[in-house]
């Protein structure tokens, strides 16, 4: 573990941080820090977590030292092609959908007053468009470009906020089809929320969830 040592000193100097500083951000002693950089103790898998976020490394990083330059991030990786293409071939069908099947559904509910399936469509089709293009643009970006977080607790948030706008989305979903009354006080924001096909306080947070979700569990 003498390595850790090594990579903890180099790395502190290179973020320009004294041992004092970064003892600060770990809340711990300036002499817990001088011991981990003298090999006198070794932090643990916990301390080493937050010694590498506060480097803006990873554990990795601390234990084997900085990747060889041609160990570096690797341009056109399988998975966000195969993401990127998965997400522009649902936007795509989607945009196919509304030029040929919306304008047919739309009818049918005025005509037949079948509006079911004009319900259905609304309810699902419209939404996973707007979150595959809210994943569509960070993954095309990955394909060129680390987007990686090194922040543990950013990646957190992230996600959190990710599955939280979803829930505003399903909540409207559930309050939809299961035709609860809406208090008066909240009928106006309701009215907005409901009152056409592209409401943007209804999908744009789905847009933002899978925005969100992407950069929260890209690793």
């Amino acid at each position: 573990m003498n390595a850790v040592a090594k990579n903890l000193k180099r790395l502190r100097k290179q973020a320009g941080l004294t041992q004092e500083e970064l003892a600060e951000r770990l809340h711990v002693t300036r002499q817990a820090v001088s011991s981990w950089e003298t090999a006198k103790t070794q932090p643990d898998i916990e301390t080493l977590t937050a010694l590498a976020e506060a480097l803006g490394t990873d554990v990795n990083g601390l234990i084997y030292g900085p990747r060889p330059a041609g160990d570096g991030y690797a341009r056109y990786q399988k998975r966000y092609v195969v993401c990127a293409a998965a997400c522009a071939v649902l936007v795509l069908a989607w945009a196919v959908l509304e030029v040929t099947l919306a304008p047919y559904l739309d009818r049918l509910a005025y005509t037949t007053y079948h509006i079911l399936p004009k319900v259905c469509y609304l309810l699902t089709v419209p939404p996973l468009a707007l979150f595959a293009a809210g994943v569509l643009l960070p993954a095309l970006a990955s394909v060129w470009a680390d987007l990686r977080l090194r922040g543990t607790w950013l990646r957190r948030i992230l996600t959190a906020a990710g599955l939280l706008l979803m829930g505003w989305y399903l909540l409207f979903l559930f309050f939809w089809v299961a035709d609860i009354p809406i208090p008066a006080v909240l009928r106006g924001w309701w009215s907005i929320l409901r009152m056409n096909r592209y409401g943007l306080l209804r999908l744009g947070p789905v847009f933002l969830s899978g925005l969100c979700l992407f950069l929260g569990l890209n690793r």
